[in-house]
């Protein structure tokens, strides 16, 4: 018996050996994309690109990548990080988009209706345009005196530390902030986090779960199996599986609660689109209020606090934009500034379009798919089917569109106004294409939910407060 197994498992080893020597091989000399540079493991394994999302340091690495790499970088056997600027306008432009790839699905999951992470363009299309008159700048506006009760509220609680001079962190508030914003758009009635000083652990499982889909987007055969095998046996293992438990139960009963009242925040907007036609049922209005509270408030807080943090280290900055808001905001009553004072001051939107490109809060490679008659890059073919994508992070530091100060945060770059509309075209914090945010800004005057609240409390506490620094300030960097 054991002569007979023993030359069965030597041609075993050896085709084993024989079909890893070939793929290596392949993957070195042969594939389509191995004239790219790169990491070595890149080129073998998506391992490698799952451990650098893991590490929660990728948005600084992939930097570093293509200042060691080039303009494309690949960071996978099938897959090129690409920071070229010729490249990213044809990715993600507008006519015949890429799809997203496959790596959202892990994201999605089980879900019919997910507006950030449905890769069919058709069924995106027809999702958005049921939701998005309820984001548009004419239903923006109805939010205003909500969120000016919100802020004022905010500013009060602030008033106790400024009056005793107490060290606090400001991040965390903002937070709370923001978080509150989203209840009050949402469901026309905060979350109460402002008004209670805390966000019941709720921030620390949203960190968890966007953590936790950072790196199995890319290791989606091990999402699979703890889905089908590990879950079943042994339970829940996996942070990101709150966004589908957790803050689905947590948006369904708000859904529930606001179900049959009027209003005109965004839930009631919804249902009334649905009981003129039918849709958005039940099941998709919910999803989307799971996309707002799960993803809505937290990359906003990054944003502001980024801006904050910038203007910590530029005082010189902030007492430029301190000064350009009180001229431009003269006539507002106390602190809090309408929307059009907001828009009125050049410096407050450089403020805000400096700290988004420097510090953009969605840190990962937005994938794609090429199309199957396949694209160029730097002069090279690539097939269709291969992932190809960009960090915001990268793009918004290609010193060929911003300059070779692009690493530092100059907001007087968005006031040159020869320059202002190819700075956009590369403005890449809120997606690009067909699938950019709901919330983003709207580049001919208008705002949406998003901006609008960045430039209300970024203007109340600079007219309001002096702030420093913290000698022993705790500074971490989290991206979504």
């Amino acid at each position: 018996m054991y002569e007979q197994l023993f030359p069965t498992s030597i041609w075993f080893l050896a085709i084993f050996a024989a079909s890893a020597c070939t793929y290596v091989i392949y993957q070195y000399v042969f594939s389509p994309l191995a004239s790219f540079p790169g990491p070595l493991a890149a080129k073998f394994t998506k391992v490698w690109r799952a451990y650098g999302m893991y590490k929660g340091t990728w948005h600084r690495d992939i930097v570093d990548l293509h200042r060691k790499y080039g303009p494309v970088v690949r960071i996978g056997p099938n897959e090129l990080s690409v920071g070229d600027p010729e490249a990213f306008r044809q990715i993600y432009r507008v006519s015949k988009a890429f799809p997203k790839g496959a790596s959202y699905s892990v994201v999605q999951g089980t879900r019919p209706f997910d507006l950030a992470n449905e890769r069919n363009e058709k069924i995106h299309a027809a999702q958005r345009r049921l939701v998005a008159r309820p984001y548009s700048m004419e239903s923006t506006k109805r939010f205003e005196p909500q969120i000016d009760v919100l802020l004022d509220t905010l500013l009060h609680k602030l008033d106790d530390f400024a009056k005793s001079s107490q060290i606090f962190d400001l991040g965390f508030w903002i937070q709370l902030y923001a978080f509150d914003v989203i209840g009050t758009v949402s469901f026309s009635k905060p979350f109460g986090f402002i008004s209670s000083g805390t966000d019941n652990a709720i921030f620390e499982r949203i960190q968890k779960a966007m953590d936790s889909a950072a790196w199995l987007m890319h290791a989606r055969w091990f999402f699979n199996l703890h889905q089908n095998v590990i879950k079943p046996i042994f339970g829940n293992w996996l942070a990101l599986n709150d966004r589908h438990g957790y803050f689905f139960q947590f948006s369904k009963d708000e859904v529930e609660k606001r179900k049959g009242k009027p209003g005109k925040d965004i839930a009631g907007q919804l249902f009334q689109a649905q009981a003129a036609g039918g849709q958005p049922n039940d099941l998709a209005i919910t999803f989307m209020m799971t996309t707002n509270v799960f993803a809505g408030s937290d990359t906003t807080a990054i944003a502001m606090r980024a801006i904050f943090l910038n203007l910590l280290h530029n005082p010189q900055m902030l007492k430029k934009l301190r000064a350009d808001l009180q001229e431009q905001c003269s006539s507002s009553s106390g602190s809090i500034v309408n929307s059009s004072e907001a828009e009125s001051s050049p410096y407050l939107q450089a403020v805000i379009y400096e700290g988004l490109r420097i510090f953009p809060s969605v840190a990962f490679v937005l994938d794609r798919d090429v199309p199957p008659e396949g694209m160029t890059i730097i002069g090279k073919y690539i097939p269709g089917g291969t992932v190809v994508g960009t960090s915001p992070w990268v793009i918004h530091r290609v010193q060929e569109i911003w300059g070779a100060d692009a690493d530092e945060f100059r907001p007087e770059r968005w006031l040159d106004e020869e320059r202002i509309g190819e700075l956009r075209r590369f403005f890449f914090a809120f997606g690009g294409g067909t699938r950019t945010c709901i919330g983003r800004r709207q580049y001919q005057g208008a705002f949406t939910i998003t901006w609008l609240e960045m430039e209300k409390l970024i203007a109340a506490l600079v007219m309001r407060y002096d702030f420093e620094l913290a000698d022993d300030a705790n500074i971490t960097e989290k991206c979504g």
